[in-house]
C-alpha cells in the first residue's frame, strides 16, 4: 500500500509563540492543492483575539480557523486558553496515494483518530486504485467523518464483468461491472470527491450474454426394399419379414434352372425409418465488459459453434450458434442476446450516499454515474 501521512505543521515544537504567527497559519493559511506542494497563506493584518483561537469543535464548521484533531487536543475551547497550549498544533491533515493499490480502504488508513473531527483532511489520489472483482470497489469509503476531501489526480477503475459463459460468469447472462469509488458513509459531514482534469473515475462494464444455440435440422426419412420367394411352384406362401409391408407380387420363369420346372414367385417389401436431424451448435460466450482487469482488448463475444450433420435420407445439418454478445465499455452496459439470460449493467464511477462531487467532471474524468444514490 503506497500511501504518505503529512500535516500542515506541527507548529511550535519549541521557540516562542506569537500572536502574528498563530494568525499566519492559522486564519491565513490556505491547504496544498497537490500532495507535493505546499500550504499558501492570504493577505491578513487583521487583529486577532484570544476568542479567535479557541479550538473548535463543531463538527457543522467546515472550516475552523483552530481545528479540532487529536494533535490539538491540549488548546483550550473555553476562556482559559494559553499560547503554550499550541506546541505541536496542525492546521491541516493529509494523505497522498501512489503506485497502484486494489480495492483500497480509505477509511482504514492512519487517519490518526481525526475522520470523527472537523480539522479538514485531505486524500490525494495520484496512482491507480483498481479492482479485479465486481464485488469490491476499487476504492471505498465507509465510516463517519467530517470536512474529508477525495482530491483525485489519478485513476480509480471498477472491474469489468465477465461475459455470460465465461469462467466464474452466470452460464447465461453476463455479469454486471464493479463501481470504481464506493462512498458509503452513514454519517458526517462536508464530505467532498474533488475531480482533477487528469483523473479517471471509471466504473466497469457489463459482460455479454451468451449467444442462444443454434436451429436443430429436420430429420429425414428412409426407404429400405428387399424381395422374399417361396420357390418353384403356384403362388407365394412366403411373408415379408416382421416390420416390412408388401407393396408388389410377381413370378419370373425359371426354366434354365436344371430341375426346374415352373415359375418362382415372389414378393417385394418395403419398410421406411427415420433419421436424426442434426443439432444446432451451442452458442459463443459473451464477451468481457472494459475495466482495471481487462482495460485493453477485444470486448466482443465468441462465435458460436457449428451444428452437427443430420443422418441422410433428406435430413438437415443444425444451425450454428448465436454469436455472444459484446461487452460493454467503460461504464456501458454490455450486448444482449436471443439467449433467455440478460447482457451485464453498466457499473457507477461513484456509488453511496452523503457526499458531493465537484472539480472537472466530463467524459474523459468520469464515466458513469456518480451523484449519490
Amino acid at each position: 500500500m503506497a500511501v504518505a501521512v503529512s500535516k500542515a505543521g506541527p507548529y511550535y515544537s519549541s521557540g516562542e509563540i506569537k500572536f502574528s504567527s498563530l494568525r499566519s497559519n492559522f486564519r491565513a493559511q490556505v491547504r496544498k492543492t497537490t500532495s507535493g506542494g505546499s500550504e499558501t497563506f492570504v493577505s491578513d493584518t487583521a487583529a486577532i483575539s484570544a476568542s479567535n483561537l479557541r479550538r473548535n469543535t463543531t463538527t457543522t464548521t467546515t472550516n475552523p480557523i483552530v481545528p479540532d484533531a487529536v494533535e490539538n487536543g491540549s488548546i483550550s475551547t473555553s476562556s482559559n486558553l494559553k499560547l503554550s497550549q499550541f506546541r505541536n498544533s496542525i492546521k491541516y491533515y493529509y494523505i497522498s496515494q501512489s503506485g497502484t493499490d486494489t480495492n483500497l480502504d480509505i477509511d482504514a488508513l492512519t487517519w490518526n483518530g481525526n475522520l470523527g473531527r472537523n480539522i479538514n483532511k485531505f486524500m490525494f489520489i495520484d496512482g491507480t486504485c483498481g479492482s479485479s472483482s465486481v464485488t469490491s470497489a476499487a476504492a471505498e469509503f465507509a465510516a463517519t467523518a467530517y470536512n474529508l476531501t477525495l482530491d483525485v489526480y489519478g485513476d480509480i477503475l471498477g472491474a469489468g464483468g465477465r461475459g455470460g459463459g465465461t469462467s466464474g460468469a452466470p452460464a447465461i447472462s453476463g455479469e454486471s461491472g464493479g463501481n470504481a469509488l464506493a462512498m458509503s458513509s452513514s454519517g458526517g459531514n462536508n464530505i467532498v470527491v474533488l475531480v482533477r482534469s487528469t483523473a479517471r473515475i471509471y466504473g466497469g462494464g457489463g459482460g455479454g450474454e451468451k449467444g442462444n444455440k443454434g436451429a436443430d435440422g429436420t430429420g429425414g426419412l428412409c426407404r429400405e426394399t428387399t424381395r422374399v420367394q417361396s420357390g418353384c411352384q403356384q403362388g407365394n406362401t412366403a411373408n415379408c419379414p416382421g416390420g416390412w409391408n408388401q407393396y408388389n407380387s410377381g413370378n419370373w420363369c425359371c426354366e434354365w434352372r436344371r430341375g426346374c420346372n415352373a415359375n418362382i414367385w415372389w414378393k417385394e417389401c418395403e419398410r421406411y425409418y427415420s433419421t436424426s436431424a442434426g443439432v444446432g451448435g451451442a452458442g459463443g460466450n459473451g464477451g468481457p465488459g472494459r475495466g482495471y482487469n481487462y482495460q485493453s482488448g477485444s470486448l466482443s463475444g465468441a462465435a458460436g459453434s457449428s451444428g452437427t450433420s443430420g443422418g441422410g435420407c433428406g435430413s438437415t445439418s443444425g444451425q450454428t450458434g448465436e454469436t455472444g454478445g459484446s461487452g460493454g465499455d467503460w461504464a456501458t452496459y454490455g450486448t444482449g442476446t436471443s439467449n433467455s439470460g440478460s447482457a451485464g449493467s453498466a457499473a457507477r464511477a461513484i456509488s453511496g450516499s452523503n457526499y458531493s462531487v465537484t472539480g472537472i467532471i466530463d467524459s474523459s474524468t468520469v464515466k458513469g454515474a456518480y451523484n449519490p444514490q
